[in-house]
């Protein structure tokens, strides 16, 4: 029987070592979590093991009971014989410890925090912690977000960070591990990599590595993390050519449009609107056949929008929304950039343009 193959998560360490953010994305059961918990146990490394709310640090620190354990150091513990084993100090906070003979020894191997008890927090002393991992940075369906939960997760690395290098320790390493649910996330969308990781998927390779801005992405595919040919069997064999399957077997974005995202010659076309946004330029052009084209490009327009100022948000909104939309409902709108697409299509997930 061949054996299945798992994500080693020490091989992005040692092949990008500058990296001060890895972005990991895939397929359900890769083993991202299972690996990176493994290799800092292993190297003695502090961490910080951060999810979305309190309920969930609750969940994974609950004490076990009949053999009933939800902490991510299960598998682990079953696995390798280790012996680390939940603690819940506060609400939103907890920690896992190393015991020898039924007692915890010293501090905590990782720290358990949840991003809404983040702001609470902030005056502890996490200094000696060196991976920061945010645990399924993308959400699941349903589960409800904050827009500003990319800022938070950023202010946060940042106040640690900080108290670690003021000691002359090296930078903190973010580690953002997720199932490939949605390209366009707060921490995505922050982090100004979206458009990356949509051409990533759209390039078939699996890494992407920004020597200037030191972040690596990295898609695991099937040959990083396999199923054995015996395993595809039952729900694999019925589901792998649905959405959901190439969602969830491959880890492909398959839930996201790509189709609108094109090139396009601009012969034809005249400059409508010029957009702002977090220091980028955008141009919106138009053709007499009332086809759309979202780009970088520069053109000449006495119309401008700054969306980096809430009047101006709105005043976009209540413009031109309405009209965009249905150009882009009705297949006459394309663009040069998925978040461009996301932009347009998404807006109030981006901006709070309701009452005043």
């Amino acid at each position: 029987m061949a054996k299945r193959k798992y994500y080693n998560f020490k091989d992005d360490l040692e092949r990008y070592p500058d990296a001060w953010c890895y972005v990991v994305y895939s397929k359900r059961g890769a083993g991202k979590t299972y690996s990176a918990l493994d290799e800092a146990y292993k190297d003695n490394i502090a961490c910080i093991y951060m999810k979305r709310t309190n309920d969930d640090v609750a969940f994974i620190c609950r004490e076990v009971e009949n053999g009933y354990d939800t902490s991510p150091y299960f598998p682990l513990n079953r696995d390798k014989g280790y012996e680390i084993y939940p603690k819940l100090i506060d609400k939103g906070v907890g920690g896992f410890w190393h015991y020898e003979d039924g007692l915890p020894e010293g501090l905590p191997i990782t720290y358990a925090l949840s991003l809404n008890a983040s702001k609470r927090v902030k005056g502890f002393d996490a200094s000696r912690c060196s991976w920061f991992i945010f645990d399924e940075f993308i959400p699941q369906l349903g589960e409800r977000i904050r827009r500003t939960e990319g800022e938070e997760i950023l202010d946060l690395y940042m106040t640690i960070s900080r108290d670690r290098q003021d000691r002359g320790l090296p930078p903190l390493k973010l580690i953002l591990f997720a199932n490939a649910e949605e390209i366009s996330t707060p921490i995505t969308n922050e982090l100004e990599i979206v458009d990356i990781i949509a051409d990533l998927n759209a390039s078939g390779q699996s890494h992407y590595y920004d020597e200037k801005r030191k972040i690596l992405i990295h898609h695991i595919t099937e040959a990083e993390s396999n199923t054995t040919d015996e395993a595809k069997i039952g729900i694999y064999e019925a589901m792998a050519n649905t959405a959901w399957g190439r969602k969830t077997f491959l880890g492909e974005f398959a839930r996201n449009d790509f189709t609108n995202v094109v090139k396009c010659n601009l012969k034809g076309y005249r400059c409508l609107l010029h957009l702002t946004y977090k220091g980028h330029n955008y141009y919106i052009y138009v053709n007499d056949d009332g086809m759309y084209y979202m780009t970088s490009s520069q053109g000449k327009t006495d119309i401008h929008y700054n969306l980096d100022r809430e009047t101006e948000q709105r005043a976009f909104y209540l413009n031109w929304q309405i009209d965009l939309r249905e150009a882009l409902t009705e297949e006459r709108f394309k663009f040069q950039k998925y978040s461009m697409y996301d932009l347009i299509k998404n807006y109030k997930q981006f901006f709070n343009v309701g009452r005043w």
